[in-house]
């Protein structure tokens, strides 16, 4: 009983922890079978108590994302090389005011337990696995470039709407550099962040605007494609490089919507398979 105690107790100073540095929490919806895909939001740690997190409201290229109240979610605590993962429930949203301002956040159920990754590129605990999207990350070469694919990534899109069998989008790229293979490690703010191998890292490093093209989870149509600008990166490690990116749309700003119409689509067919399989 006393050991189970000392483990309870150190999570939740990690967490009052992460709270006191203005740290953020990353969450994810439980997966609902093999999606293969799962998106990882990063959201700012509002307040803790006994029975409630307090987080903002995760956001798709900086546009709340409405998550339901009964959803189940995996939260993810990350400090320096160490992260825990533990089972939530959303419980709802409410408006919080943080450092003089009034926020939507989303409140998340205490949980009573949680598990420690086994090693640091795993999202997987003996309840779930989460598995990340891939993305192919290719260096722009000219950002004006950009606005011909980017418009024809939103065709396609419309080509697979009106038919879903179809599967030979017809593609533009932009003027860009060789490609790295990169995984979406998190999503919000307006951004994303990549984590790269050693390899590919370093050649990526060399470029700031970006060209990135990834499928949605639980959606089967055509590559989603966005322009980003590199912000920051770190070497992880084991020799992997993370990349905190920004999405731009400064060259096509009609694509900022139709990028969270899509991403907010993705997140409201898992949330609708998540609670038609509970129910």
């Amino acid at each position: 009983m006393a050991a189970h105690r000392s483990r309870t107790t150190g999570w939740r100073k990690c967490l009052q922890q992460l709270l006191d540095h203005r740290g953020s929490l990353q969450i994810a919806l439980t997966p609902n079978g093999a999606s293969g895909r799962d998106f990882i939001w990063s959201a700012a740690l509002l307040d803790l108590n006994e029975l409630e997190i307090i987080v903002e409201m995760p956001t798709a290229a900086g546009q709340p994302l409405p998550l339901e109240a009964g959803l189940g979610l995996m939260g993810i605590m990350a400090i320096g090389q160490n992260r825990w993962m533990f089972n939530t429930t959303c419980l709802g949203q409410q408006m919080f005011e943080h450092q003089g301002r009034q926020k939507v956040a989303l409140r998340l159920k205490m949980p009573s337990s949680v598990e420690r990754c086994q090693r640091r590129r795993d999202y997987r605990i003996s309840t779930c696995e989460l598995q990340l999207p891939e993305v192919q990350c290719l260096p722009l070469l000219d950002s004006r470039s950009v606005v011909l694919p980017e418009r024809m990534c939103q065709l396609a899109y419309e080509q697979f709407e009106a038919n879903p069998q179809e599967t030979n989008f017809e593609e533009s790229m932009p003027q860009v550099g060789p490609p790295a293979t990169a995984r979406m490690v998190n999503i919000g703010g307006g951004g994303i962040g990549l984590q790269l191998s050693a390899n590919e890292g370093s050649s990526a490093l060399r470029h700031r605007m970006h060209f990135l093209k990834f499928k949605l989870p639980h959606m089967d149509g055509p590559h989603l494609c966005v322009t980003a600008k590199l912000m920051h990166h770190h070497l992880e490690a084991g020799g992997t490089t993370y990349m905190g990116m920004m999405f731009d749309f400064s060259l096509n700003p009609s694509h900022k919507q139709f990028v969270v119409t899509q991403i907010t689509r993705s997140v409201a067919i898992q949330q609708r398979e998540q609670l038609k399989s509970a129910s």
